[in-house]
């Protein structure tokens, strides 16, 4: 199976400096745009079935993609950005200044330390791993299936499908509206990381 892996378009949080994690945070006029330059892309490819994360800026991403396409929108807290816990909606200075020591620690480690309540990273892969084995089971072994995620489940999808240990996935990058191509079962590879070709003039 082909996954098409869509990050949501720009957000409001993505413009400021605090935490994001699972706060709902609604796109901006450019995140829109880059939604709908995804779906330009798009819209001729072979796509079976569209997901979602269920957050609104995932969801609004995969709307006019899955317009194009003539196909709903699929959402699931599955494919959610990692909860961060209670830093959610925080600055860096506000975590800092109220838990300097685990701020430290969690800088120095986000591995091993966690923010309070935050959902450790082999959880994010373990509930990605769920997302794939759940669309292998529900579409057939030659389909293409997009999904509209955060930088969060992208990297975890990434790290169930290859297997990787749970540091690597600290180690992709992928900007807002990016199009990555992860190919699943016996022949399973990253093919495409972070393609932004479609956004250029934005």
């Amino acid at each position: 199976m082909k996954l098409l892996l869509v990050r949501h378009g720009q957000c409001e949080t993505n413009l400021g400096s605090r935490f994001q994690g699972q706060v709902d945070s609604p796109l901006t006029e450019l995140g829109r745009k880059q939604a709908r330059a995804a779906a330009e892309k798009l819209k001729h490819e072979p796509i079976a079935a569209v997901y979602s994360s269920d957050l609104s800026r995932a969801r609004d991403t995969a709307a006019p993609i899955a317009e194009a396409l003539g196909l709903p929108v699929h959402a699931t807290p599955l494919l959610r950005e990692c909860h961060i816990g209670d830093i959610q909606g925080w600055t860096r200075d506000e975590f800092r200044e109220r838990y300097p020591d685990l701020c430290a620690r969690w800088e120095a480690d986000p591995i091993a330390h966690r923010p309070p309540g935050a959902e450790r990273f082999e959880e994010v892969i373990e509930r990605c791993g769920e997302f794939i084995r759940h669309v292998t089971e529900a579409h057939g072994p030659g389909d293409t299936v997009l999904a509209a995620v955060h930088y969060g489940s992208l990297s975890g999808l990434i790290c169930a499908a290859l297997e990787l240990p749970v540091p690597a996935i600290l180690k992709f990058h992928a900007a807002n509206a990016s199009l990555s191509i992860l190919e699943t079962g016996a022949a399973t590879a990253l093919h495409v990381l972070n393609d932004t070709s479609h956004l250029r003039g934005l």
